[in-house]
């Protein structure tokens, strides 16, 4: 396996910060990993690492303004959306398709790294998606004392220092990268919405295809996770109207784990267990016509 660090450039000017991992093979297909909001690429590294080995090629990368794919002009960063991101999505899915012709397109998407998913235009290039922990935001849908911190996020953190900083400080405060002005205010936006980004479909999101997504996707979730839960996970999945859906619950218990949370799934414990089944997902995606064809695809698996 060769792992190739560079710079995808987008169509407005941006590099976003890359890292190929290629099996020396002939490859099943070309995953193109997403990551969580605030995140560094390297968090992923060795599950992406893991996914390589047993055939694939992989494509982690950072957002605009995320970890080596920050901007210098301070403006420039501040300007940054949410909706740029699902660009960049789109640009990184356009720049595999260029590289690897020959190769079926999968997707990981962690957290916000699937709920974009609906607003890339040439999603139709993909075969199948795997969501990793990815569900609707709102903050007060989010368990009990979680939610509480999320409200303290949205409405009071972010509203006393983004305007006046050009981004959210979070690094310094150890909870995340620092998020743009843009993209922290428009994600609050979307957090204090009974539907999350969803309300603002043909108003604020002019361009959007979650009707539109035929795909197989499969939606992992940890019981104890207190953001993507038995009612978010459902309240994001609902809006693929025409996809093909698995939703699997993940007990800690079932791992011998205390706890999994929003993050647990990451950890190279679960190399022979979780990310086996996410490895399994993707070969199977990568066949032609692969179907779940359960009559329960949109329930709860609790």
């Amino acid at each position: 396996m060769k792992e190739i660090s560079l710079t995808i450039p987008t169509t407005d000017g941006f590099d976003l910060s890359a890292i190929l991992y290629e099996y020396s093979g002939q490859p099943k297909g070309v995953v193109q990993f997403n990551i969580g909001t605030g995140m560094r690429k390297e968090f992923y590294g060795n599950l992406a690492r893991f996914i390589a080995e047993q055939g694939f090629i992989v494509c982690l990368w950072e957002y605009r303004g995320m970890g080596l794919s920050r901007p210098a002009d301070k403006e420039v960063f501040s300007a940054i959306t949410m909706q740029d991101w699902a660009k960049d999505m789109s640009e990184v899915l356009a720049f595999l398709e260029q590289r690897y012709p020959d190769w079926p397109k999968l997707m990981i998407g962690h957290s916000i790294g699937g709920q974009l998913l609906g607003l890339m235009a040439n999603h139709a290039i993909l075969k199948g998606v795997v969501l990793l922990t990815s569900s609707t935001g709102t903050w007060w849908r989010q368990t009990f004392p979680y939610r509480l911190k999320a409200f303290f996020f949205f409405n009071i953190l972010s509203p006393l220092t983004a305007p006046y900083w050009g981004y959210l400080p979070a690094k310094r405060m150890k909870l995340m990268e620092d998020l743009p002005k843009g993209l922290i205010m428009e994600w609050r936006s979307w957090c204090n919405s009974e539907n999350y980004l969803f309300d603002f479909l043909d108003k604020t999101i002019p361009q959007h295809y979650y009707n539109e997504v035929r795909l197989p996707i499969k939606s992992y979730w940890a019981t104890d996770d207190p953001i993507a839960n038995a009612h978010t996970v459902p309240a994001l999945l609902k809006h693929f109207r025409n996809a093909d859906i698995m939703n699997e619950a993940l007990r800690p218990k079932d791992y011998r784990v205390k706890q999994l949370g929003h993050f647990g799934v990451f950890s190279r414990k679960f190399k022979d267990t979780i990310w086996k089944k996410i490895t399994q997902d993707l070969e199977a995606m990568a066949t032609k016509n692969h179907h779940y064809n359960n009559p329960a695809l949109r329930r709860v698996n609790l």
